[in-house]
């Protein structure tokens, strides 16, 4: 049957499924994202703030864990020593 545009009915239904569909991706992303948002109390910063959450590490740690490493293997060199036997010292 055709309306007086003379648009099938069938078509004009499927055209309203769709749009209907993009709707409720719209507003299912929409929810998503206002969902994401939420601000940060400043005493629950602190946990946001952890050492571990650096993408830097410490120059301090890394000297630490190389001093481990060569340790460990017994080798020497890396952290501008000259000496060493596997003990730890320098």
């Amino acid at each position: 049957m055709l309306n007086h545009v003379g648009i099938c009915k069938s078509e004009e239904r499927s055209k309203f499924a769709v749009l209907r569909g993009l709707l409720c991706v719209a507003i299912l992303a929409l929810v998503a994202v206002l969902t994401g948002c939420q601000t940060v109390e400043f005493y629950e910063k602190e946990h946001l703030s952890d050492a571990t959450m650096l993408l830097e590490e410490d120059p301090s740690e890394i000297h630490f864990l190389q001093k481990v490493l060569y340790s460990r293997e017994g080798s020497v060199g890396g952290v501008g020593t000259g000496a060493g036997g596997g003990c730890g010292c320098y």
